[in-house]
């Protein structure tokens, strides 16, 4: 697969400290993106699932879980799917995934390609949305813009796709009360 690369401790994407993969290759190409290297298809650095693996079976009982980021796993499902089938398979940790597409879109895309469901029903939580710097705020935890959303994808999928929000991961609270010793 290729990434953009990976960091072993990040206490930004998400809660608690995660390891996170950038996906190289995004569409989406927000204004004023942390990210804009990972836009190409082209860049990146090739690395294999087992090479992953070997990383995950070092740290993952260190960590609170992983992120897929971007670029957009979303615009890699393959290797996504496969990296998001490990984690959940193997490693049984928490998993979320941030993607430029709201729900909503994504819902219309696997109506061609049920891949994007099972990139879905492997993760615990789901922002989505693209970066707007309007929106843009310091005042929210994990999200960059207001309009971004943390969804509860197990409560989602059961209740049908009706959106199910994470609400402690929607304030900064969740981060101030369950994790005051860091």
């Amino acid at each position: 697969m290729k990434l953009a690369g990976f960091t072993e401790e990040s206490i930004v994407d998400g809660p608690g400290v995660r390891i996170v993969f950038f996906f190289q290759g995004c569409v989406h190409h927000c204004p004023f993106c942390q990210n804009p290297t990972t836009w190409s298809f082209d860049n990146g650095t090739e690395i294999s699932l087992e090479q992953i693996e070997k990383l995950l079976d070092k740290k993952y009982k260190e960590t609170s879980g992983v992120t897929l980021s971007g670029g957009d796993p979303f615009c890699n499902l393959k290797d996504a799917i496969s990296l998001a089938k490990l984690i959940k398979e193997k490693y049984h940790i928490n998993l979320i995934a941030f993607t430029g597409y709201t729900l909503e879109e994504i819902l219309i895309l696997s109506e061609k390609n049920k891949d994007y469901l099972t990139l879905l029903s492997y993760l615990d939580t789901l922002i989505d949305g693209r970066f707007i710097m309007a929106l843009r705020s310091i005042d929210i935890n994990t999200r960059g813009s207001r309009n971004q959303r943390c969804i509860d994808m197990k409560k989602t999928i059961e209740n049908n796709y009706q959106i199910v929000l994470a609400s402690e991961m929607m304030d900064m609270s969740f981060y101030n009360n369950k994790y005051e010793s860091f």
